[in-house]
């Protein structure tokens, strides 16, 4: 028993080191970046692109905007795939990823405050402080 122990105590200490993520994983930092850039082009594209050119093929801008994303973080689209196999096994992990992209493309669309609005205008040409102006038609 006593030769056992340590025979175990080396076998758990070896597994719980190949328990981290694999090298030809993207960081999770690097992955959440490299997911926030593909909602924003897909945005764009469904948003933009195909509204204003609806004939596009649309499997053909999709391969490209995900290339230039690809291209932008030097990445290739193995590395991706691969990295987002493995964070969708880490359920934890990737919906906190997907949670914070979605707060993050929220406080990009949050509209202007009232508040902000009125100290955004330019000051009126006799110097008067926006706060004593009338508001906006």
């Amino acid at each position: 028993m006593k030769k056992l122990l340590p025979l175990l105590v080396w076998s758990l200490t070896f597994a719980a080191c190949g328990l981290g993520r694999p090298k030809d994983v993207l960081p999770q930092d690097k992955m959440q970046a490299v997911l926030w850039d593909i909602a924003q082009g897909s945005e764009f594209v469904n948003g933009y692109v195909y509204n204003r050119y609806p004939d596009l093929n649309r499997a053909v801008v999709n391969q490209q905007a995900l290339k230039q994303i690809f291209t932008l973080h030097k990445i290739s689209k193995k590395e991706f795939e691969k990295s987002l196999e493995y964070y969708q096994r880490k359920p934890d992990i990737f919906v906190a990823m997907l949670d914070s992209i979605n707060a993050q493309q929220k406080r990009a669309k949050k509209p202007e405050t009232p508040a902000t609005a009125d100290t955004a205008r330019a000051p009126s040409p006799a110097g008067e402080p926006a706060s004593k102006r009338a508001p906006a038609p």
